[in-house]
C-alpha cells in the first residue's frame, strides 16, 4: 500500500524517478525493522527456550499475560496482521466506483 501511494502519481504521469522508490525505501525501513527485531525476540524469548527446554519451560510473562487477559490478544494480532505502520489507500481513484 506504501508504494502504491507513492508511485501512483509519478507511474500514472511517466515521471518515475530512482527518488521516488527511495521514498518507498524510507517508509517501509521502519516498519520492516521492527517487525523484524519481534520477530527475532519472539524466536530468542520463547521458541529457543522451549525447543532447547530438557524439561516443560514456565511460559514467558508476555504469554501469561495474553492467557490471563484475552483482550491483549488482539495486539500480536494487529500488528502481525496490519504491521506497525497501517497504510490505508491514498489514491485519487481510491473513493471512485
Amino acid at each position: 500500500m506504501a508504494a502504491a501511494n507513492i508511485l501512483n502519481r509519478p507511474l500514472a504521469e511517466g515521471r518515475l524517478t530512482p527518488g521516488d522508490l527511495d521514498a518507498v525505501q524510507r517508509r517501509r525501513e521502519m516498519p520492516t525493522r521492527r517487525m523484524q527485531s519481534l520477530q527475532l525476540a519472539i524466536q530468542n524469548l520463547v521458541i529457543a527456550p522451549t525447543l532447547s527446554a530438557a524439561t516443560s519451560p514456565a511460559a514467558p510473562l508476555p504469554v501469561r499475560l495474553l492467557n490471563r487477559f484475552p483482550i491483549l490478544r488482539r495486539i500480536p494480532a494487529r500488528v502481525i496482521g496490519m504491521g506497525f505502520r497501517m497504510e490505508r489507500v491514498r489514491s485519487p481513484d481510491a473513493h471512485r466506483g
